[in-house]
């Protein structure tokens, strides 16, 4: 089995969703042969997305604010249209969390 390219794609405001994400990326690491990014999708850089597009898999984080994902994610899934509607990213697995608090 070859390598896997695992990118954590988050946001987190307060430090939750980032706990999540250290928690996850701990996990994915635990598996040989995986290589696992964070980035936050708050201030991507060309190479956060020169990342995601090389990636086998995305994982994609976000606090819940007022029933929804942040608007810092909103903005990130706003900007991937054009990978959208190229089909970018078509063959690569994809998984996500977020959490809440009241």
């Amino acid at each position: 089995m070859s390598d896997i390219s695992i990118v954590i794609a988050s946001h987190s405001g307060y430090g939750h969703t980032a706990q999540i994400a250290t928690a996850v990326a701990d996990g994915a690491r635990s598996i040989t042969g995986t290589h696992v990014h964070r980035v936050d999708v708050a201030s991507l850089s060309d190479a956060d997305w020169e990342l995601m597009d090389a990636a086998d898999a995305i994982i994609f984080g976000t606090p819940t604010y007022m029933g929804t994902a942040s608007g810092a994610f909103h903005a990130f899934a706003e900007a991937t249209s054009k990978r959208w509607m190229t089909r970018a990213w078509s063959d690569k697995f994809a998984a996500g969390f977020t959490n809440s608090g009241s």
